[in-house]
């Protein structure tokens, strides 16, 4: 079972809601945490032993942390021992989806990744250890969250009011979020993965100026709306239970820089790897040297995050050398000339770097760096011009819905027409929700 699936939707969720809401407030943790682990037990029977496995000696380890209270050397060799643990977690299962062809391993980078930080803040005192069991496999495991994050700290995971009784209107806004989150992926990521599959076999056979940046264009897209669909998937099932889960995107590929896009691109897991490698890392001195190693160092670790694969650690690199090139000499430029070119020249540089992430080898990158660049290519193929005249509904929507005039105008409405946005987003839901449910049917 997926959370992109008729089965998830029409049962499992409403079964949960209906467990969770009717629990007493001293047992709601417990069916969260029992409906996380069913969750991960039916969509990946096969592998739930080591995701039990998993839950618990993270949980030992949190507590062995705790008893040993102010050993300072205990503790550290425990804390040492457990970011090797799941660094080890991490690389075993990357290469695991790699052999088995998937494209990133289900929950162990999102449950390793959100353990250490736990670790370190609990080394440093910045946070109590949770000590109940149910609480948390619900911190490190909640189930609307395993697939693609956002990436929490225990700092940042506020708790709702509505925890601890039912509420109609928080649990109406968070079913609004996750409809909208599922409409995303199931509505917009699917089918523009079909229509990048069409795109990259006609770019395979006759490459064309046109056909290489539409690709890289709707490959940008898919991405963005698989991610940030998932991601509002998880805050709206967190604000369902409870939980006030953090954004995780803001419009990337509208950014005016580079270093502007890496804040705004999965923005969970570049303030994850900020705060535990770059903030430790750097002194107060903060010399050029130490700011391009650093940053070099933290977009390689938001590429890993995708996978451990040569192409994710590439991307980080490519990014890092924008990021560093505006740093050092592009910055007041940026500044000085018009947003919109500012846009333009950041939406190239993304795009181009979305050619090493598509996972491409060598010689096809080459190929479609030198058709983006008008080289040995003609404009256009008839192939190409086909599949757009095909495809204009969703090339459309989709463009439109990864720039932000649409969530302008939702904050619009809610703050200046209250009620208005009410009887908007109840059937805006509903229209959604028919669509949804005819894709996945």
């Amino acid at each position: 079972m997926k959370i992109n699936s008729l089965t998830f939707l029409y049962l499992f969720l409403p079964a949960a809601l209906i467990l969770f809401n009717a629990a007493p407030k001293k047992f709601k943790n417990i069916v969260l945490a029992a409906v996380s682990v069913t969750f991960f037990g039916l969509f990946e029977p096969d592998n739930f032993l080591f995701f039990f496995t998993d839950i618990l000696l993270q949980y030992g380890i949190s507590e062995a942390m705790f008893r040993l209270g102010e050993n300072s050397r205990k503790r550290k060799l425990l804390l040492s021992a457990s970011i090797l643990f799941n660094a080890g977690v991490i690389v075993f299962a990357s290469v695991t989806s790699q052999l088995s062809g998937g494209f990133a391993p289900f929950a162990a980078m999102v449950i390793s990744f959100t353990a250490i930080g736990y670790f370190v803040d609990i080394f440093k005192g910045e946070a109590e250890p949770i000590r109940s069991v149910f609480d948390f496999t619900v911190f490190l495991a909640f189930f609307g969250k395993l697939a693609r994050g956002p990436l929490i700290r225990i700092s940042n995971i506020k708790s709702l009011p509505s925890g601890d009784k039912f509420s109609l209107s928080e649990t109406g806004t968070g079913l609004y979020l996750f409809i909208r989150g599922l409409a995303k992926y199931v509505v917009l990521a699917q089918p523009l993965t079909l229509l990048h599959e069409k795109l990259l076999a006609a770019n395979t056979e006759e490459i064309s100026v046109i056909g290489a940046w539409l690709d890289m264009i709707v490959f940008s897209m898919m991405i963005f709306f698989d991610l940030s669909g998932y991601c509002d998937i998880a805050r709206g099932l967190g604000r369902c239970f409870g939980m006030e889960l953090p954004k995780n995107f803001y419009f990337p590929f509208q950014s005016p820089s580079v270093s502007d896009f890496l804040d705004r691109f999965n923005m969970t897991v570049t303030g994850f790897f900020r705060h535990y490698v770059y903030d430790v890392l750097r002194n107060d001195k903060n010399s050029r040297p130490q700011f391009i190693v650093n940053t070099v160092l933290i977009s390689m670790l938001c590429g890993i995050w995708f996978g451990i694969e040569m192409n994710f650690i590439f991307w980080g690199l490519y990014i890092a050398a924008f990021i560093i090139l505006e740093e050092l000499f592009l910055k007041k430029f940026l500044l000085q000339i018009p947003h919109i070119f500012a846009r333009i020249y950041t939406f190239a540089v993304t795009m181009f770097s979305m050619v090493i992430f598509s996972g491409s080898d060598l010689g096809f990158i080459t190929e479609s760096y030198k058709a983006m660049f008008g080289i040995d290519a003609s404009m256009i193929t008839d192939s190409v011009s086909y599949i757009v005249s095909q495809n204009m509904l969703v090339l459309f929507v989709g463009a439109f819905f990864m720039i932000s005039a649409f969530s302008m105008f939702i904050r619009f409405l809610s703050k200046k027409f209250p009620f208005v946005y009410s009887v908007f987003s109840v059937l805006e839901s509903a229209v959604l929700l028919v669509l949804i449910t005819a894709e996945l049917i």
